[in-house]
């Protein structure tokens, strides 16, 4: 598959976009002699968390059925409307030039494999290429699910890709930022659930306890600051990472790695219900990084993983599906620096 330049255009995977704004000067107590005080923007990489938040029939539902809002989420999220959620389309973006600035302090967490019995381990199925005669060449993943959430904003329900990450807590989930968040002008996503394994034997859901991503991407939409973490509640007990796996974590690595990209992508040709992927070796691309794959929206989020293991169905992430070019051929990814190691870490402490 030819590799496009760096200059195409690209489209959001999913979420919702929001129109980029710029900041507003605050006025202090200012004199007749005195000008007021410009506020200070944070830095892209300063971090922003909330409680997941839950839509207003979700909250009723709460209190009238005196349900938690796990519960509440979990029975918002009908099979209906898991089916008909969508991914949503999104205005396009030109890219900066290749970057040749240093990528970082390493730093690394080991993924973990699944705390179950040998009797109930699955045996994955295979995820499906992205060209013929391929199916049978990587697994699917446990540790890789789909994504629903309703935006605040226009009351529709979308899907996302995420991959579950090894911490210390074993509660966590790596996704795109805007999979929690619709940026500039938007707000946090609400009845935020994921579905590991979706499609190939689900595994369960499990509904968000907390969101996180940069204010690089909730005030500025800045694609270099698209991640997101997620800290999910239990499920009867158990702690998704114990349950499904987790992948490990690398940020600070080389741009140019061989990887796999795992999804759900659901815009056609690829209809939303099984795991795709593709593998190839990424390219520097401004502070992010590229690689050849035509996946399609609603692959957002998954994670690109370096070292996947057949056998395991697991890896260490290193990128995050984010934006594709117009032509469908190539996707993109924020790099992982220290900035995302900060994120995950204080996701995890949430």
């Amino acid at each position: 598959m030819r590799r496009m330049q760096n200059s195409l255009p690209r489209v959001f995977l999913g979420g919702l976009a929001a129109a980029v704004v710029g900041a507003t000067a605050l006025a202090g107590a200012a004199t007749a002699a005195q000008a007021a005080p410009t506020a200070q923007a944070p830095r892209p990489g300063a971090i922003e968390a909330v409680q997941a938040p839950v839509s207003t029939d979700v909250r009723s539902s709460m209190t009238e059925r005196s349900l938690s809002a796990d519960q509440a989420i979990k029975a918002y999220w009908t099979p209906e409307r898991m089916r008909n959620a969508i991914p949503v389309k999104a205005p396009r973006r030109t890219t900066g030039a290749p970057s040749t600035a240093p990528e970082g302090t390493p730093n690394e967490a080991p993924p973990a494999a699944p705390a179950v019995s040998a009797a109930d381990r699955v045996k994955r199925s295979p995820a499906r290429g992205t060209v013929a005669g391929s199916d049978d060449d990587v697994s699917a993943s446990t540790a890789v699910g789909k994504v629903f959430f309703r935006n605040a904003v226009d009351g529709r329900n979308y899907v996302c890709s995420a991959g579950t990450v090894n911490s210390n807590s074993k509660r966590l989930v790596s996704t795109a930022g805007h999979c929690v968040h619709g940026g500039a002008g938007g707000a946090w996503h609400q009845n935020w659930v994921v579905a590991p394994y979706y499609g190939h034997g689900d595994r369960g859901t499990w509904s968000a306890r907390n969101l996180v991503s940069f204010t690089g991407w909730t005030q500025n939409s800045n694609f270099d600051y698209d991640v997101g973490f997620v800290k999910v509640h239990d499920l009867n007990g158990q702690q998704i990472v114990n349950a499904v796996g987790g992948h490990g974590l690398q940020t600070g690595q080389s741009k140019s790695r061989f990887m796999t990209i795992l999804g759900y992508p659901a815009e056609a040709p690829y209809p939303g219900t099984h795991q795709y992927y593709c593998q190839g070796t990424t390219s520097p691309s401004g502070n992010r990084i590229s690689m050849p794959c035509p996946l399609t929206r609603g692959v957002s989020g998954g994670p690109w993983l370096y070292g996947y293991d057949n056998s395991s169905g697991l890896g260490y992430i290193n990128g995050t599906s984010s934006t594709t070019n117009a032509g469908r051929t190539t996707l993109w990814s924020p790099y992982f620096s220290g900035d995302v190691w900060n994120l995950y870490n204080y996701a995890d402490g949430l």
